[in-house]
């Protein structure tokens, strides 16, 4: 008797606790969504508990739209529903569809832990959003599947190192380097929407292509993301060569006009290098005089100021490598593994998808759960990493990771060598 009485007040006293969640996901409305403008996305997480905590929102990156999630809740509030309190934390998603046309996010996973404090365990509540559809216009004068940069102002700027002429045709010969820098300009859009710039070789010239620079920056209420690329053109044989300019549209929302942006066509006339070489110039300097001293004296000269001369490009060029390597695959790669074995758990998911990106920009935008889909192997190491980011506490296996992730890289390595010409076109597309 004294049993059925205690299991009956023990079950009671769980009714009274018992813990009630819910969300709700929904867009602000606008009059029209035009491509690549932003489109909010607001979650609400509910819970009559006393605290929501380990929200997860799997609302990720498609081939349709670029998500930018937020970094925190952008709000905390109490609200009455039916004279209960309820506990409600409020986030909010940017999204930026990629092309006009009818446009899907399907539904996606949301959990959280909700608990009424004071010792009492965490309840786990884990739902999915309904489907959300979304009409995308084009801006008026564009088509539909042009991606058109919606923005206030863009600007795109061109410095050319030497300085070519201007009209005609500009000669050049086997051998000179032609360096071009392109740079993109555009306000209150995230930096990764800009277009990369893409030139084809030719027979006559070789080129070579630094890392792109991608930087946001916050100019009062504002932000100006810049997007440089960077280019050496190198003569290799000689004829006339000429690179079309690029051109960019972009649309500006508040004057409603489509704008129309071009590079430069560059316009070359390659000649044979016929110039005496350096050792012709000594050899004859020899013959016109037979003492030995003044070979050396101009020899050393010579030396001195070609040293004094090429210097400072040496010490750019050095520089360049220093940063290319560093913003490269296998630079970022080295970082990561350095972080690894720091054991700095921040650190180290910051480089990983920092790696990533560069590695495979399609696979860093499916989040660990895609991530893990496309190396089996790899998922039980990154369920590891997300425990560790959410509890400080816990302990990482970073010799297992490495070891997962150089397994990663041979496969990522092995399919860009079989398809080299393979380049994600949902986050850039032309």
């Amino acid at each position: 008797m004294h049993s059925k009485i205690l299991l009956y007040f023990l079950a009671l006293t769980l009714g009274l606790f018992a813990i009630e969640g819910d969300i709700s996901v929904y867009l602000v409305e606008k009059e029209r969504y035009f491509v690549s403008e932003e489109v909010v996305v607001k979650i609400d997480l509910k819970t009559d508990a006393f605290s929501i905590t380990n929200a997860k929102i799997r609302l990720e990156n498609s081939q349709d739209y670029v998500v930018l999630a937020p970094k925190s809740a952008s709000s905390l509030k109490t609200v009455d529903i039916n004279g209960t309190q309820w506990q409600v934390v409020h986030y909010e998603y940017k999204l930026y569809p990629l092309h006009a046309g009818n446009i899907g996010i399907p539904p996606f996973d949301i959990s959280f832990n909700a608990s009424m404090g004071y010792g009492q365990p965490d309840n786990n509540f884990t739902f999915q959003s309904d489907a959300i559809a979304l009409e995308v216009s084009a801006p008026k004068g564009a088509e539909k599947d042009d991606f058109v940069l919606s923005t206030p102002h863009y600007s795109l700027q061109s410095g050319i190192s030497p300085k070519l002429s201007e009209g005609n045709a500009t000669k050049i010969k086997v051998g000179d380097a032609i360096e071009l820098k392109i740079t993109q300009e555009a306000k209150n859009v995230p930096d990764i929407l800009l277009r990369p710039i893409r030139f084809s070789e030719d027979v006559q010239f070789k080129i070579y292509s630094e890392e792109p620079i991608l930087e946001s920056k916050a100019a009062g209420s504002d932000t100006i993301a810049t997007r440089t690329d960077s280019f050496t053109f190198v003569a290799v044989k000689e004829g006339n060569v000429s690179i079309p300019s690029q051109t960019f549209i972009w649309w500006d929302p508040a004057g409603e006009v489509l704008h129309t942006e071009k590079t430069h066509a560059l316009h070359f006339i390659i000649l044979p290098n016929s110039q005496p070489t350096a050792s012709n110039v000594f050899a004859n300097e020899v013959k016109q005089d037979d003492k030995p001293w003044v070979f050396i004296i101009l020899l050393a000269c010579i030396l001195l100021i070609a040293f004094y001369k090429i210097y400072p490009s040496i010490k750019r060029w050095r520089e360049r490598q220093e940063l290319a390597y560093k913003q490269s695959e296998e630079g970022c790669f080295k970082s990561l593994l350095d972080a690894c074995q720091k054991d700095n758990i921040n650190t180290l998911y910051h480089n990983f998808y920092s790696w990533l990106q560069v590695s495979s920009p399609t696979l860093s935008r499916l989040g660990f759960r895609g991530i893990g889909e496309a190396q089996p192997s790899f998922s039980e190491s990154l369920r590891e990493l997300e425990a560790a980011l959410s509890d400080k506490q816990k302990t990482f296996d970073t010799i297992g990771f490495m070891d997962e992730l150089k397994k990663l890289r041979d496969a990522l390595l092995k399919e860009q060598k079989n398809n080299k010409q393979s380049l994600p076109k949902n986050i850039n597309p032309l």
